[in-house]
C-alpha cells in the first residue's frame, strides 16, 4: 500500500511567540487575538493549562487564574510567513508536499522512494524533525496509510511514529478522542452527550443518519475518516523569478550595464509583488566574452521591493570588481519571501503615478483657470440624455480601477460626445441634400427611432433619436422634437 506522512507543528503561533521570547517558557503563556483585556485566547502552553487557562477565554478572565500570565498577539502575516518557510523546508525532504487546509503548521508528505537515501523511513522522519528542531520548532511525524488517521495521530503524539500496517493504524486512530480533532465545539458537545467520545465511536454510526441528525460537518468528518484512499494534491514550490539581459555587442561599460538592468529589475520586482513577496536575495551571473562567467550574490538588510536600492547594491558590487572581459549577457534570479500587505501597498503606490504630485498639478490648473477647469463626468438619474450626467470639479486624484478585458463576442458600447446644447437643424427635405448636416455629407442610413420622453411636470418633451450614418463615414446622433416639429443635432458617436 502507498504510504503517507503527516507532519504537524502543534500550536505554531505559540511556538513562534516562545521562540521570540525564550524567557516566557518558564511562565504560563498564551496567544491572544487582540491586545485588549477582552481579547480572546487562541493558544495556551502547558503551564497555562495547569492553571486552568483554556482557549476561548478572555485575557482578563485568564489573568484571574494566573497572575504571572504572559500574552501577546502574533500577526497573521507572521504566521503565514512561518507556514510558507515550513513548506519550503519540507520540500527538501519530499517532492510532493500538501498543506492541510484549515490548520497552520500541518502538512502531508509523500515519503515513497526516500528509504534508499536515509536507510529507513524512520530515519527519514527523524532527519526531518531534526531540521525543524534546529529552527527551535517541535513537531510530530506519523507515517501511515491514511490521510485523516495519520493527521489525527500526529495531533495527539510527539516524535516519530511509523505504522506497521493499516489495521494497527486504524486501531490507534479509533482511540483518538473527539476533543483532539478539529471539530466544532457545539457538534462535539452534542456527540459527547450521546456517548460518542472517540473517532471509533463516530465511525460506528451510520453515515446517512449522522448527516440527517448532525448536519454536513459530521458527515464530512465521517467520510474523511473512512477507508477511501485519496491521493496527495501537492502544492508546487514557487521558483525564483528569473530573467536575462543580452548585450550585443558585448559591453564593458558598467553604466550602460546598469541602465539595462534597471528595466529588467523593475519587471522582475513587479512579478515578485504579484506573488505577495519581497526580495531577500539577488543572484547575478555575468556572462563574459571569451571568459568564465562571474557570479554575484547580493542581499538587502531586510526584505524589500525598492528597485533603486537593488540597483545601488549592484552598482557598488560592480565598482569593486575588475572584469577580465566585456559583458555579453546577464542572468538574474530574485528570491522572494512573503511580505506584509502594507509593504505591497507601498510598492504599488511607488510603481504608479504619484498621487501627491498629481494633486499639486491640478491645484495649479485650478488656480490659473478657475475651479471648473478640471472636472469629471458624474452619472445622474434622469430621463433626458443631457440630464443623465453632470460635470463636477475634481478635488482629489486616485489610482484607476482594474482594466476589464474586452469580450470580442460582445463589443463595448459606442461612446457619444454630447454637445452642451443641441444644435438646431433645418427642416429635412424629401430629397436628402448634401448640406443638411453640413460638412459631414449626405445621410445614407438612419438607425431609429429611439423614443425618449420626460419633463411632463414642467414642459412636455418627446424626442425620436436617430443614429445618422453619412456618406463620409460619420455617425451623428440627432433627434426629432415632436412637440416643436424640429430636428436637432445632439452629438457625435466616436
Amino acid at each position: 500500500m502507498e504510504r503517507i506522512a503527516a507532519v504537524v507543528v502543534p500550536a505554531l503561533p505559540l511556538q513562534l511567540l516562545l521562540r521570540h521570547n525564550p524567557s516566557w517558557r518558564a511562565h504560563p503563556t498564551v496567544v491572544v487575538a487582540d491586545d485588549r483585556p477582552q481579547g480572546k485566547i487562541l493558544w495556551v502552553n502547558t503551564l497555562a493549562r495547569h492553571a486552568q487557562v483554556l482557549p476561548g477565554m478572555s485575557f482578563a478572565s485568564a489573568r484571574n487564574l494566573a497572575t504571572d500570565l504572559r500574552a501577546s498577539v502574533v500577526p497573521s502575516d507572521q504566521i503565514a510567513d512561518a507556514n510558507g518557510q515550513l513548506f519550503v523546508k519540507l520540500c527538501g525532504y519530499s517532492p510532493r508536499v500538501e498543506a492541510i487546509a484549515g490548520e497552520t503548521g500541518a502538512f502531508w508528505l509523500d515519503p515513497s522512494g526516500l528509504i534508499s537515501l536515509y536507510g529507513s523511513i524512520s530515519a527519514w522522519a527523524a532527519a526531518l524533525l531534526a531540521t525543524l528542531r534546529a529552527e527551535d520548532l517541535s513537531a510530530t511525524a506519523v507515517i501511515g496509510f491514511h490521510r485523516f488517521r495519520t493527521h489525527a495521530l500526529a495531533r495527539t503524539r510527539s516524535g516519530v511514529h511509523v505504522m506497521p500496517d493499516a489495521r494497527y493504524e486504524r486501531r490507534l486512530a479509533d482511540g483518538v478522542g473527539l476533543t483532539q480533532l478539529p471539530l466544532d465545539p457545539d457538534l462535539r458537545d452534542q456527540l459527547l452527550v450521546l456517548g460518542v467520545r472517540t473517532l471509533g465511536d463516530l465511525l460506528r454510526l451510520p453515515a446517512p443518519e449522522l448527516r440527517a441528525r448532525f448536519g454536513e460537518e459530521a458527515a464530512r468528518l465521517h467520510a474523511a475518516a473512512s477507508d477511501d484512499w485519496v491521493t496527495l494534491v501537492p502544492r508546487p514550490l514557487v521558483d525564483p523569478v528569473v530573467d536575462e539581459l543580452q548585450l550585443d555587442p558585448p559591453d564593458d561599460d558598467h553604466t550602460r550595464l546598469l541602465f539595462g538592468l534597471r528595466s529588467l529589475l523593475h519587471r522582475m520586482r513587479a512579478r515578485l509583488a504579484q506573488r505577495g513577496q519581497a526580495l531577500v536575495a539577488l543572484r547575478l551571473r555575468l556572462d563574459l566574452d571569451h571568459a568564465a562567467p562571474c557570479e554575484l550574490q547580493l542581499a538587502p538588510a531586510q526584505p524589500t521591493l525598492d528597485d533603486r536600492l537593488l540597483l545601488e547594491l549592484v552598482r557598488l558590487r560592480l565598482e569593486s570588481l575588475r572584469l577580465p572581459a566585456a559583458v555579453a549577457g546577464a542572468h538574474v534570479e530574485l528570491e522572494g519571501i512573503r511580505t506584509s500587505a502594507a509593504q505591497l501597498a507601498l510598492f504599488h503606490s511607488r510603481s504608479r503615478r504619484d498621487l501627491v504630485a498629481g494633486a499639486r498639478a491640478l491645484a495649479r490648473v485650478r488656480a490659473a483657470l478657475g475651479d471648473n477647469a478640471v472636472t469629471r463626468a458624474e452619472l445622474r438619474p434622469a430621463h433626458l440624455p443631457e440630464a443623465r450626467f453632470a460635470w463636477v470639479p475634481i478635488t482629489a486624484v486616485d489610482f484607476p480601477g482594474p482594466i476589464v478585458e474586452l469580450d470580442l463576442a460582445h463589443p463595448p458600447p459606442l461612446q457619444r460626445r454630447v454637445f452642451p446644447r443641441p444644435l438646431p437643424l433645418p427642416a429635412r427635405p424629401r430629397h436628402e441634400p448634401e448640406g443638411w448636416l453640413g460638412r459631414h455629407g449626405a445621410v445614407v442610413r438612419m438607425h431609429g427611432p429611439f423614443r425618449t420622453s420626460g419633463g411632463w411636470w414642467v414642459r412636455t418633451v418627446e424626442r425620436d433619436y436617430y443614429y445618422a450614418e453619412t456618406k463620409l463615414g460619420a455617425l451623428l446622433w440627432i433627434y426629432f422634437d415632436r412637440p416643436r416639429q424640429r430636428w436637432f443635432w445632439h452629438g457625435v458617436v466616436d
